[in-house]
């Protein structure tokens, strides 16, 4: 029996209705495509690459390049640009490759196609991904446009707001945990309140935590609940956020000096990402069906838009007493003082 299997690449995304290929049908060009757009980053990647048939082991065609990838030259890529229908941009991809982590499949040499798209995406502009045979320029797959997520003019808000005055970081409002019930209770919050933004189906609150150590500024990022389009807030606990914390650090007791601020970070994604992050927890495994997300005509795959960089940097409490972030941080036994 022939199997048919394509690669999915853990740095992107895809779910939702099934696709179904039969294992003895003749052997068809079919690609896969993967490729998130963010109008905040300076460059866009798409992973393109075929699905393969085989009558002995899938995994050992995986491991031959040959199998998944496309030779360099024999297909082109492009995202095009619309506005009422009418063409405003084209963009041609470029060919390079990169190392991935060895595994099932071929892991050195994986082409990837670029494009620097630094101040070039328009929110006012719909978008169209399309990969051509370079040979004869026959449509190999393409998508429906997608719109990107458009950018609020207002800002990350927390509270309650406290004055830090330290150096540069005199920012006003900042971030702390308090009592949101009223009654005085054991278990303290941060509030995170945000603009809701055009296009986004799911909203990942995030807490980027700064320290010193040896004399360099690093920082780990606790994620908070995801939150639904339908809200644009969240509580998050003092109780999780310190067992985030102290979880992420737990195999480094070197000392670290606290820096008393934060950045909050808020990423958002469009309903075609959500739909993927809301079933690949619960996919099976390779060798099993599974049902799949796809919006790529002609081929499998994901075509998406995300936003990853509205954030706001704030002071943070370092007030003495357990109502203080500094207190329980410094009782987390991770070396923090």
């Amino acid at each position: 029996m022939r199997k048919l299997l394509y690669f999915l690449p853990l740095v992107c995304l895809f779910t939702a209705c099934e696709v179904e290929f039969s294992p003895n049908a003749k052997w068809k060009n079919i690609p896969v495509v993967y490729c998130l757009l963010d109008q905040d980053d300076d460059t866009t990647w798409a992973r393109v690459q075929r699905c393969y048939l085989s009558d002995g082991s899938i995994y050992d065609y995986g491991q031959i390049s040959d199998s998944i990838n496309y030779p360099q030259g024999s297909i082109t890529v492009s995202l095009l640009a619309y506005q009422d229908g009418v063409l405003k941009d084209s963009m041609a991809f470029q060919y390079g490759t990169r190392n991935i982590d060895s595994g099932n499949f071929a892991s050195a040499g994986q082409p990837l196609y670029w494009f620097e798209t630094k101040k070039r995406l328009k929110e006012e502009y719909s978008y169209v991904l399309t990969v051509r045979n370079a040979a004869d320029g026959s449509i190999l797959a393409t998508t429906d446009p997608i719109s990107l997520i458009k950018k609020p003019s207002a800002k990350l808000y927390s509270k309650p707001s406290i004055t830090i005055l330290n150096e540069d970081d005199t920012i006003g409002g900042g971030f702390a945990f308090y009592d949101n019930t009223g009654t005085s209770s054991t278990t303290l919050y941060c509030y995170m309140k945000w603009p809701t933004m055009e296009n986004a189906r799911l909203y990942q609150p995030i807490v980027r935590f700064y320290y010193k150590r040896q004399g360099v500024t690093e920082h780990i990022d606790i994620k908070c609940p995801a939150v639904s389009s339908k809200y644009n807030d969240t509580y998050y606990s003092r109780d999780l956020f310190l067992n985030d914390v102290r979880d992420r650090l737990k195999d480094d007791t070197a000392r670290k000096q606290y820096i008393p601020r934060v950045d909050l970070y808020l990423t958002a994604c469009t309903e075609d990402l959500n739909a993927y992050l809301s079933t690949v927890a619960s996919g099976s495994a390779l060798s099993q069906n599974t049902d799949v997300y796809n919006n790529i005509k002609g081929g499998v795959g994901l075509f998406a838009a995300r936003r990853t960089h509205l954030y706001m940097r704030m002071p943070s409490d370092a007030s003495p007493g357990e109502r203080g972030l500094l207190y329980h941080l410094m009782n987390l036994g991770v070396g923090i003082y």
